[in-house]
């Protein structure tokens, strides 16, 4: 897991610093949470053979589904059936071809296959790849967007914390600050979650992650991502009180 959320960075990345127009000669513009090459995909997944083997999981699920609090590269797709991707990101690219869209294969593993795909001038990244099959809950559907299934919030929730201990991007702080300020997750309870879902995860390691929170400012690429305003700051702030929380949690043990 920790290696997909990973790369999954770094290609996100690339393709950030690669369309950096979208901020404007001025500063940043009026977002909208996906464009119109990640809708009209979304809006057609479900038509594909094979489709309801996978759901869109990640920054893309998270924001437009619930948060609505920022914009994403990438569309990602999971599934817990490791032998179908490969024949599966064939499909999806013929599918896409024959709509119209440019695609361009990045990466083609057993377990991962990424993909930029461009229409109109707009251009998203889409990851296909392997999840562990324990899960919190079902997947949810969406009437405006008919068979794409979506992973629901508790699953996506833990993941993010997850992704925060194993990479620690500013979109990762950003996301589990929303979720916790506004979903009302309690950080008890991304915690025990994760722990579930991860035996590597730490707490002494959490708080390390925690401190790569500093080396981020207000013209780091992932603020001007953001819909709705948040102060770098008061990131800086609610993970610092975080990580000294942690830290005195861990005391009583030191030395033992």
């Amino acid at each position: 897991m920790r290696l997909i959320l990973n790369n999954l960075s770094k290609y996100s990345q690339e393709l950030n610093d690669f369309f950096p127009g979208r901020f404007g000669l001025f500063g940043r513009i009026s977002l909208k949470i996906i464009n119109s090459v990640q809708e009209k995909i979304l809006k057609s997944f479900g038509d594909i053979k094979d489709s309801d083997q996978f759901y869109l999981t990640g920054g893309t699920a998270l924001s437009y589904f619930y948060l609505k609090h920022r914009q994403s590269n990438d569309l990602d797709f999971f599934t817990s059936t490791e032998e179908i991707v490969g024949s599966f990101s064939h499909q999806l690219e013929d599918h896409l071809k024959a709509n119209g869209f440019k695609c361009q294969r990045q990466r083609g593993l057993h377990s991962f296959v990424e993909l930029i795909v461009t229409l109109d001038n707009e251009t998203t990244l889409i990851h296909l790849a392997v999840d562990a099959a324990f899960r919190f809950e079902p997947t949810k559907e969406f009437p405006a967007f008919l068979h794409l299934k979506v992973d629901n919030l508790t699953d996506i929730a833990s993941n993010k914390l997850l992704a925060l201990f194993g990479r620690a991007t500013l979109r990762d702080f950003i996301d589990v600050y929303f979720l916790i300020k506004k979903e009302g997750f309690s950080k008890e309870q991304l915690i025990d979650t994760a722990k579930k879902k991860d035996p590597g995860f730490d707490l002494y390691w959490l708080g390390v992650a925690f401190e790569r929170i500093n080396t981020f400012d207000s013209k780091s690429t992932d603020i001007f991502m953001l819909v709705k305003p948040l102060p770098i700051e008061e990131l800086k702030t609610f993970f610092n009180q975080w990580r000294k929380e942690i830290a005195g949690e861990l005391k009583p043990f030191k030395g033992q």
